[in-house]
């Protein structure tokens, strides 16, 4: 018996929320491999990075690189974890990076990242690294860069509690060579799980399509 155009209809609505469910994946980091502001030399000081905010101001606000030259030392291996540029934290003093995300109460959110050490620090310390999502520290044990010239990476699922989050690194590391920080390439902070409403709509087109169901006339 072919069924009514209206089930149909709704049938067809109940598999695009569940699609919709399924492909739920936006990237919400704005600039997250720091290549729109892109520089010409092996690194360069600016006052300003697309996207991010920076706890120190000036023209030093943030330090941007590319290549494997970094801080005259050649040797960076791979030069970037994504496209050809990358961040270093810590231009004249320790300091933090930040930029706020845009999120739903509720929502799971998958955060990545890739950071390491540079190869050229005096007496080979390692960097330090805290991250904080809103208020809350996710690295109770600071991440430690090594100097070794690889990226090494970082994954969480992570839940938002409001509107907006924001994410922030901020460089507590090494003390004894206050210029020199983590680098940080590829942030990424996915909407890879349904929010809330997008459960609450699918659930509605499926009780509609049982109700329709249940009230088709007998063959």
């Amino acid at each position: 018996m072919k069924k009514p155009a209206t089930l149909l209809t709704i049938a067809a609505l109940a598999a695009l929320a569940t699609a919709g469910a399924a492909n739920a994946a936006t990237e919400l980091v704005v600039n997250g491999s720091f290549e729109s502001n892109v520089i010409g030399s092996p690194y360069a000081q600016l006052s300003a990075v697309t996207g991010w905010t920076s706890s120190v101001s000036g023209n030093t606000a943030f330090e941007i690189q590319k290549g494997a030259t970094q801080g005259g030392l050649s040797g960076f291996n791979p030069v970037a974890a994504d496209g050809t540029q990358y961040l270093e934290l810590n231009t004249e003093s320790l300091s933090s990076l930040s930029q706020t995300i845009a999120t739903t109460a509720g929502g799971t959110y998958a955060l990545s990242f890739a950071y390491s050490g540079r190869p050229d620090t005096p007496g080979g310390a390692n960097s330090l690294m805290n991250v904080y999502w809103g208020s809350t520290l996710l690295t109770p044990t600071a991440l430690v860069g090594n100097t070794g010239g690889v990226w090494q990476s970082y994954s969480q699922h992570l839940t938002a509690l409001g509107s907006s989050t924001v994410l922030r690194f901020e460089s507590i590391g090494p003390v004894s060579a206050p210029t020199y920080g983590s680098y940080l390439d590829n942030v990424s902070v996915m909407a890879a799980v349904p929010e809330p409403e997008t459960y609450a709509m699918m659930l509605l087109g499926l009780g509609l399509l049982g109700f329709m169901a249940r009230r088709k006339p007998a063959a």
